[in-house]
């Protein structure tokens, strides 16, 4: 991996920040978030996924894609180590949206040791661009973004949860657990998330990016753009789908799906 060539394509500011410190960790994860959309198309298009980290830098760099929390998350924490932080893979469990829970390591996260522990997530597609301090609910601090508020909740028993302050009350994001993990502890759920019929991932195309203004997803019906908290939809189809890739995600990449459908 060319660190200076990642460094670029993310246009990552060396000069300004280069220290260990929580506004060079800020500028990380802005850059990176803002360049490197959330996106499974290669789990659309059942094309293995590889969690190396040539591989990885090959696909976000070289072909300028995205992917899904266990690339994401494996190569920026990759990043943040060889730049001096002490970021650890940490397992999580999704709390879904009808109030359950999704299998153990379902997702997969970043927890770093400055003064304090912070989340530094950049994989898991609706979390705020800058870095969220881990303390207890009494002395936590939220963390504002254009996207809304933010915070990461010690609950004891080595656990922590992720919320995001959604109709009056902070909902679960997920769960997760401090024990730091190494990337093969996360194999069987990440052949599970690009394999098995039941994964959301294998069901749903996912594609969505933070802006400046807010946020755009993208679903194999619709495109969301979410500005100033009002939401346009714009309806997805075989023939627009590239273009609507590349407008608000810079991919440039098919998707087998889309290629197939019948027109109606």
């Amino acid at each position: 991996m060319n660190i200076q060539q990642f460094e670029s394509y993310l246009q990552i500011n060396t000069e300004q920040f280069h220290g260990i410190d929580v506004e060079t960790l800020n500028h990380y994860l802005e850059r990176y978030m803002l360049t490197v959309p959330f996106e499974n198309i290669d789990v659309q298009n059942q094309k293995p996924i590889s969690v190396a980290i040539d591989d990885l830098y090959d696909k976000i760099v070289h072909h300028q894609r995205g992917g899904f929390c266990y690339e994401m998350n494996r190569i920026f924490q990759y990043y943040l180590n060889i730049k001096g932080f002490d970021a650890h893979l940490v397992s999580a469990t999704i709390h879904t949206p009808n109030g359950g829970w999704s299998r153990p390591g379902s997702h997969m996260s970043i927890l770093v040791y400055l003064d304090k522990p912070y989340i530094a997530d950049v994989g898991f597609g609706d979390l705020p661009l800058h870095a969220m301090p881990l303390d207890d609910a009494k002395d936590v601090d939220a963390v504002e973004d254009i996207n809304g508020y933010y915070r990461a909740v010690d609950i004891g028993d080595n656990k922590f949860h992720v919320q995001k302050w959604t109709d009056h009350h902070w909902r679960t994001s997920y769960e997760a657990t401090r024990t730091s993990r190494s990337i093969e502890d996360f194999y069987e759920p990440l052949d599970y998330n690009q394999h098995n019929e039941n994964a959301v991932f294998v069901k749903k195309l996912v594609v969505t990016l933070p802006k400046s203004y807010g946020r755009v997803t993208m679903s194999a019906n619709n495109v969301t753009i979410t500005s100033q908290g009002e939401k346009k939809k714009l309806l997805v189809t075989k023939n627009n789908y590239r273009q609507l890739l590349y407008d608000y995600f810079g991919l440039n990449v098919k998707i087998d799906r889309l290629e197939n459908e019948t027109e109606g």
